[in-house]
């Protein structure tokens, strides 16, 4: 049984752009645009946690982690809860 006709997306209807070729639509552009924020928000904030905690290692914190999405976004989160483990006490 298939769905009624005005529950079917199709593909006419979402809106698409194309850049060199390649086309993305809107949606995801929202996401990529989501992410980049916080990949970002998240190094920037490690980098200033870090160094207001007299860290030797702020700008290895802060630019390091963002990195390991490269890994995977599991890596990612274990590296921030190593780091909030590891990090020193107030």
């Amino acid at each position: 049984m298939s769905p009624p006709p005005s529950l079917v997306l199709s593909l006419a209807q979402i809106p698409m752009y194309q850049f060199s070729g390649v086309t993305v639509a809107r949606y995801e552009l929202f996401l990529l645009a989501t992410f980049l924020v916080l990949w970002a928000t998240l190094g920037r904030w490690l980098y200033n946690d870090a160094k207001a905690r007299d860290s030797e290692w702020a700008w290895q914190w802060g630019f390091g982690t963002p990195l390991t999405v490269i890994a995977g976004i599991d890596v990612l989160l274990l590296v921030v809860v190593i780091y909030l483990l590891l990090r020193n006490s107030d």
